[in-house]
């Protein structure tokens, strides 16, 4: 019983160190090289899933079974035993049910930014929503926000809608983004006109932009504040 527990501790949390590892691995990535890498923004998650998996399990092995089996381990499983078993294996499946619906939330807000990043060129060859959008609302109709906001937090509201407007931007740069309140171009200095950010929007690199340490900052300037809350994107 008491392994069965360990291991389920083990597993979850193995999967939770991976998935904050893939939170904060584009910061990482721009912190360590200066430009967004797919082998640190993707396979820096699953490699720190695998090792601490390793190590976790190793150390609880070695503390439920200093001395090796018994002979106790050996005998048939009753079926109470196996029913606990099962028991004790929805908290890791639970664990990465919660870290799936993250990476769908976090997919289907890729997939709105590109939407709009479609109709600021003037692309109407794209379907309404996608599926991986239908998900996306599914998922905000069924998970608390709260929830979402912890699990997703690079895809909160205002983060979101400061990206589409850099991406609008980077898009059509001769182009002015309209307030859709008032009708009149919003000042480019309003929407971050930073040259870092507008390159990650251009090449689709929509991940790296929510989670980039610039737009974090842009998001305390007052007068980003107050647009953000007057628009509805």
């Amino acid at each position: 019983m008491t392994r069965m527990v360990v291991g389920s501790i083990v597993l979850t949390l193995s999967a939770w160190i991976g998935f904050r590892v893939w939170q904060i691995a584009p910061a990482l990535s721009l912190e360590w090289t200066g430009k967004s890498l797919t082998w640190i923004t993707n396979g820096l998650p699953i490699a720190t899933f695998f090792v601490a998996y390793l190590m976790i399990r190793k150390i609880a092995r070695t503390l439920a079974r200093p001395f090796g089996k018994n002979s106790a381990e050996e005998q048939p499983r009753s079926f109470g035993w196996q029913l606990c078993r099962i028991l004790f294996a929805v908290i890791p499946t639970a664990l990465i049910g919660l870290i799936v619906i993250a990476l769908i939330h976090h997919g289907g807000t890729m997939a709105e930014i590109r939407a709009f990043s479609d109709k600021a060129i003037g692309s109407n060859d794209r379907a309404p929503a996608s599926a991986i959008e239908q998900l996306k609302s599914s998922v905000e109709s069924m998970i608390p926000a709260d929830w979402l906001k912890f699990l997703d937090p690079f895809a909160e509201p205002s983060r979101l809608t400061l990206a589409k407007l850099i991406t609008a931007q980077s898009d059509s740069p001769l182009k002015p983004v309209i307030n859709p309140q008032t009708g009149q171009p919003i000042p480019r200095a309003i929407i971050v006109d930073n040259p870092e950010l507008q390159n990650l929007a251009r090449d689709g690199n929509f991940s790296t932009l929510l989670h980039h340490p610039l737009l974090t900052k842009a998001l305390a300037d007052p007068k980003v504040q107050k647009l953000l809350h007057d628009l509805q994107l």
